[in-house]
């Protein structure tokens, strides 16, 4: 989900344009937000440091979705994204990446 609002940011992809998938550049604040979300995203494919890399990107979803211009709290497209990010997240928060973490505390298996 993370990757996909990046993608968005990034990415024009109306079918009426003649460059349907042309490169924008983004405003600095949204360029910076998107590449923090990009990596907050590649470190939870990795699994380094689930809990805290969950909810700070979590918290900057939230916050983004919140300071796009044209945010409506009823907004039902913005409330179902931000619904999703924090039910996704909250598993990642509570029991963090599990065996297959990269930072993760391994007991040594009997011999």
């Amino acid at each position: 989900m993370l990757g996909h609002t990046v993608a968005l940011e990034i990415f024009t992809s109306d079918p009426t344009l003649t460059g349907a998938f042309a490169v924008r550049l983004p405003e600095f604040g949204t360029s910076i937000i998107c590449v923090v979300l990009a990596s907050i995203s590649i470190w939870l494919i990795l699994g380094i440091g689930t809990r805290t890399v969950a909810l700070a990107g979590a918290a900057i979803y939230l916050a983004h979705e919140a300071l796009v211009p044209g945010f409506n709290l009823f907004d039902l497209q913005a409330a179902q994204s931000c619904l999703l990010v924090a039910s996704l997240a909250l598993p990642l928060v509570i029991f963090g990446g599990g065996r297959f973490s990269v930072i993760a505390v391994q007991t040594p298996e009997p011999v």
